[in-house]
């Protein structure tokens, strides 16, 4: 296979050579030719991990496991296996199941033969078989020759105190460091009391480094409950060659000796100072105050529990004064346990070594300018990194281009045991499930606005929050008042139904109930697409809350706008307490009469909906046509009696008045607007010509794309003319004088909005029979054949073709006004307590559920 000849060549070069390819063009050139790793391939491991990731973990287990299966039975799908094996790899490991993920590892290897020689493979490898304490294992792992600063602390972390019985050897375990730390052309470190044994709070330089004068750096240091930890910080912050820093150390309130343990050590070297919080406020909030006392021309931060190398802050401060034009540089860590067992990061990476966003350090005059830390509990560091490249004309991730000797460990991050498992709130998997993931997009939107120069007076006020982010995050944790509503639904979606879901909101908004919405994106779509900037810059301005996986809330009303979102359940369900729930019906299980296009199961949602919500909830129509199927169909629960149309905003869709143009113009223009998807054309090519009037003296014009109508053509009409999807439907509708809509007589259409649309826009419709339950008198019913008859006719006389659109506003006011949404939500909460199909309290434990308060102190960001 080409993978794996890849695979081979990459070993074959030299390891000098092999340093010099960057890791991350390695990887992108991998997920390029690799077929298994292209992210749009479906069924791919790629795609599954995404779904893994993204809040599907049960179905993307399941898919991975096949994937395996199939590669163990057949070799021409065993490097497919072996990627589905490391992707469950690094999902165990995430759960802190070391132990499983060893299993999947060693299955990828037998797998694929011909990856064992690389360089994840021995590396992933022998970290887990260290964490299970077996270091003779992992150190037989480690390649014999060649550099690779990885694999030398994975050598050392194999002789560190708990790698096995026997194993333990300090001396080689230091070897093994120095071996890195000289290859950077950087001091050696020595234990710091030959009595105790190996790790992080034993380790300091072998010798003292010559001191280096220059311009006062600030540091500043955050600490909460950190009394057994912030004495290692401390130390290797005083033995730093750098001598002119300033130590800033904000006690966050802690409960325990760490002011104490920070003031003993202030008394003993003037460069450190303690600054006491009156309350908790979380690590950046520590920050923001002791940047208000900064003295230094450059700043940094260090965590109250890691470990620095004596070099560290020198290097960085000679990068930034042999550049005067950057504003900010990093370093590189490796991450580990107190006893130097090394963890590396959350999902297994090619490397042990990494870059840290923990050790920025910034011009203190920049770092004002941009208005320094936002005022929150976790995910604040790479959020400030990434505006700071903003402001200065960059992209936001033009920061990595400026960690230095990114191969180099100048930093130890200490994980505690329980590091490994816990999986509050804020915990880094949420980075791409959850708060942190909101949280990052939720300052993306605003980090465009600052890049077009908008909103930067806003950065003058140190810390103030500037753009909306999850209430589990912010400093308070001040949970907001319930909302009236809450509305669930994939707004990625392109159609009908994220257009109601997003018309509820709006209809709620100019109602003045206080709405919200849960991005539940559909699970065989790709997961890895932020939230539609569009949506969120519409939901910043109307001051919608858009709630997080993960998160708990109180919503009075909770509506699920598409019923197949919960053919899968999502981890990290948010706990909803509410009164009600109301399931709007605007697909139904099949798409097509014959049954052949599953669209979901009812059984399955209604007991997804009972897991996360609590109850299967009220299941309401959404046309009459809809309402028959219900009846007729025993999967569904029996249909309320009221039928919510999707809604339009009348006033604005209907301020145009009808415009016939029969007198000026020669021949009418015609057409449709909707997804171009197989059932939305007729199957006969001779209806598809005959609907849309081929060869009739009309401009047909389609807006949406028509790759399906092509396929069964063989001719286009030359008087037919497609603009693809995504163009401005206003616009469209109003230089129309018919809207037609003829899809797959097999298709169900629940209900039809770009029909509505189209009478709201004041354009007579022409549907097919099938659409008369739904639409009444408002449009007229016609055959294919019957078409252009219709319009030849309509078209020549004003005051019918005049009373046919207003015949379809009169619908559209009656039955889709969006004033009718704030008595929709009055209905259902004046139902007898008999018909609440929600309640009031949320779940106490649900599949993903949060705990009841996030961390007080924040993780660092892996």
């Amino acid at each position: 296979m080409i993978s794996d000849r890849l695979e081979s060549l990459y070993l074959a070069l030299p390891p000098s050579f092999r340093r010099l390819i960057p890791e991350h063009w390695r990887t992108g050139l991998r997920n390029r030719l690799l077929p298994e790793w292209r992210p749009g391939t479906p069924g791919s491991p790629r795609r599954i991990e995404d779904r893994l990731w993204g809040g599907f973990s049960t179905r993307a287990l399941a898919e991975l496991d096949a994937v395996i299966a199939a590669g163990r039975a057949d070799p021409a799908r065993a490097r497919a296996a072996a990627e589905a094996s490391w992707a469950r790899a690094r999902w165990d490991v995430a759960r802190g199941d070391p132990a499983a993920a060893l299993r999947a590892i060693q299955e990828a290897r037998i797998l694929n033969p011909a990856g064992a020689g690389a360089k994840r493979q021995y590396l992933q490898e022998a970290k887990l078989l260290r964490l299970l304490g077996r270091g003779a294992e992992a150190h037989a792992l480690l390649p014999a020759r060649g550099f690779d600063a990885s694999a030398w602390i994975m050598r050392a972390a194999s002789h560190s105190p708990t790698a096995a019985p026997g194993a333990a050897d300090p001396a080689a375990a230091l070897a093994a460091l120095n071996h890195v730390f000289h290859r950077f052309r950087l001091g050696g470190i020595a234990l710091l009391d030959p009595s105790r044994p190996l790790g992080i709070d034993n380790i300091g330089p072998a010798q003292a480094p010559a001191p280096v004068r220059g311009p006062l750096v600030s540091v500043i240091m955050p600490a909460f409950r950190a009394e057994a930890t912030i004495g290692t910080a401390l130390a290797s912050l005083a033995a730093q060659s750098w001598r002119d820093i300033e130590v800033l150390i904000v006690d966050d309130a802690s409960p325990d000796g760490t002011a104490g343990v920070a003031a003993e050590f202030a008394a003993r070297d003037p460069r450190f100072r303690l600054i006491a919080q009156p309350v908790n406020g979380g690590a950046y909030a520590a920050r923001n105050r002791a940047l208000t006392e900064a003295a230094g021309e450059f700043v940094t931060v260090h965590d109250a529990d890691d470990w620095s190398h004596p070099e560290k802050i020198r290097t960085q401060v000679a990068h930034l004064l042999r550049n005067p034009s950057e504003p900010q540089d990093f370093t590189a860590w490796t991450r580990a346990l107190p006893d130097l067992t090394i963890t590396g990061t959350l999902r297994g990476s090619r490397a042990l070594v990494t870059s840290n966003l923990s050790s920025q350090m910034i011009r203190r005059a920049a770092l004002i300018a941009a208005g320094g830390w936002d005022d929150t509990r976790a995910a604040g560091d790479s959020e400030l990194i990434a505006r700071v490249e903003v402001l200065v004309g960059r992209s936001a991730q033009a920061w990595r281009a400026r960690v230095l000797k990114p191969a180099c460990p100048f930093s130890i991050g200490r994980v505690s045991p329980d590091q490994l498992t816990r999986s509050e709130v804020t915990h880094v998997i949420s980075l791409q499930h959850g708060v942190r993931r909101e949280y990052h997009e939720s300052a993306a939107l605003w980090h465009a606005a600052l890049a077009r120069g908008e909103g930067r007076g806003d950065l003058a006020l140190l810390g103030a929050a500037r753009f909306p982010a999850p209430p589990a995050l912010r400093a308070s944790r001040a949970e907001p008042p319930p909302l009236d509503f809450l509305v669930i639904a994939d707004f990625n979606m392109r159609g009908g139904a994220s257009k109601s879901a997003i018309a509820m909101l709006e209809a709620g908004s100019r109602a003045g109930r206080a709405a919200g919405l849960l991005h539940y994106r559909r699970a065989d779509l790709n997961l890895t697409h932020p939230l539609d900037p569009e949506l969120r810059a519409r939901a910043v301005r109307a001051g919608w809350r858009i709630v997080a996986p993960g998160e708990r809330l109180a919503a009075r009303t909770v509506i699920l706008s598409y019923p197949p979102l919960l053919g899968d359940a999502m981890d990290r369900f948010p706990v909803i307490a509410h009164e009600r729930l109301a399931v709007a019906v605007n697909q139904m299980a099949e798409r097509d009469t014959l049954g052949r296009d599953r669209a979901y199961d009812p059984a399955r949602v209604r007991a997804n909906l009972a897991t996360l919500l609590g109850s299967e909830g009220i299941w309401i129509p959404i046309s009459g046509r809809v309402r028959a199927l219900m009846e007729a169909d025993p999967r569904y629960p029996r249909p309320d009696p009221e039928t919510w149309t999707p809604l339009i905003d009348v006033d604005d869709w209907c301020a145009r008045e009808p415009a016939w143009r029969g007198a000026s113009r020669a021949r009418p223009v015609i057409g449709r607007h909707g997804r171009d998807h197989a059932l939305k054309w007729p199957t006969d090519p001779e209806e598809i010509l005959a609907a849309y009037c081929a060869g009739r003296p009309v401009a047909t014009r389609f807006l949406g794309g028509a790759a399906e109508a092509r396929r069964r053509l063989r001719r286009w009409p030359a008087n037919w003319s497609v603009a693809p999807y995504g163009g401005d439907v206003r616009a469209f509708l109003g230089d129309l004088d018919f809207f037609l809509h003829y899809p797959d007589p097999r298709y169900i259409e629940e209900f039809g909005r770009a029909p509505m649309e189209a009478m709201a826009a004041g354009v007579p419709v022409i549907l097919p029979p099938e659409f008369e339950p739904t639409f009444g008198p408002a449009a007229l019913y016609a055959r294919a054949a019957e078409v252009w008859p219709l319009i030849e006719r309509l078209w020549a006389d004003r005051a019918a073709w005049t009373a046919r659109a207003e015949a379809g506003r009169a619908f559209v006011r009656g039955t889709c006004d969006s004033r009718l949404f704030a008595g929709r939500l009055d209905t259902l909460a004046a139902l007898a307590p008999g018909r609440i199909s929600g309640r009031i309290s949320a779940p106490d434990a649900l599949p993903g559920a949060s705990p009841d308060t996030a961390p007080t102190d924040t993780p660092a960001e892996g």
